[in-house]
């Protein structure tokens, strides 16, 4: 074979390594931006190795609970909402396989996640406007202080925007809830879908920044509906995502008044 052959053959071999890296990196930064971070935050690079073989766990618990004699302290609480991100569609990655690893490898576990990751984007992207009419952390502070107020939990609950306000405004502590991704989750065992919050919540006492209610949950709700539900019925979406925080909210305000 001459020099001309061997060329015809290592070009095109370059360019699928080439192809390859590409596709793994970009995999990695759809991983580091859009995986749903839960429990113990698996590593990004973990998390496309854990394709082929398992997942990350989600963690749903209370790690620390409110006593009496610290909830007696609390007569003026600030409520405070804050979000890792804009609305999620999780239904090609949660069907994740090991064909692509398998067959290719790191390489190939790669390229499925960026496919899978990317598949995931144009469900965002047309379900997206149908989500007009809820606002996830206005809807969520509301629905904690009608929650807090309605079960007695504390004296005064006031949503504050930002942690400047508390020593303004006088709070003994703020309960804070991070949404780290919101939006619909692929059913377990089923095709179907239903909405789903990723959170964090705790409640810090402000005298000594002491941390006495903390909570991690990934709370699912309502039935399980195929996709197509949501996208026929514009109404659907932002009427399921405000039931669910409502829902959200009151259990997590009875985990805190009845630990």
């Amino acid at each position: 074979m001459g020099i001309a052959g061997i060329r015809s053959i290592l070009v095109p071999a370059n360019r699928i390594r080439r192809n390859a890296s590409h596709g793994i990196n970009r995999a990695i930064q759809r991983a580091r931006s859009r995986v749903m971070t839960v429990g113990s935050k698996c590593a990004v690079a973990v998390l496309v190795v854990m394709a082929t073989s398992m997942s990350c766990v989600p963690t749903t618990g209370t790690k620390a609970a409110l006593t009496s004699a610290e909830r007696s302290t609390i007569k003026k609480a600030g409520i405070l909402v804050e979000s890792g991100g804009p609305f999620s569609v999780r239904i090609a990655r949660d069907k994740m396989t090991n064909t692509g690893a398998l067959l290719f490898g790191l390489v190939g576990a790669g390229v499925e996640a960026g496919y899978k990751a990317s598949k995931d984007a144009s469900y965002e992207e047309e379900l997206t406007p149908f989500v007009q009419g809820f606002d996830v952390i206005k809807d969520s502070s509301m629905a904690f202080q009608e929650n807090f107020l309605s079960t007695k939990l504390f004296s005064m609950s006031e949503i504050v925007r930002t942690r400047d306000e508390l020593k303004e405004r006088g709070f003994d502590a703020l309960f804070t809830e991070t949404i780290e991704e919101w939006g619909l989750r692929l059913c377990l065992g089923v095709e179907n879908v239903q909405v789903a919050f990723d959170i964090h919540a705790k409640l810090v006492l402000l005298s000594d920044n002491v941390t006495v209610w903390e909570r991690d949950e990934l709370f699912t709700h309502g039935p399980c509906r195929p996709l197509a539900d949501f996208r026929n019925d514009r109404e659907l979406l932002g009427v399921e995502l405000k039931r669910a925080t409502k829902v959200l909210a009151g259990r997590i305000a009875n985990e805190i008044a009845f630990p």
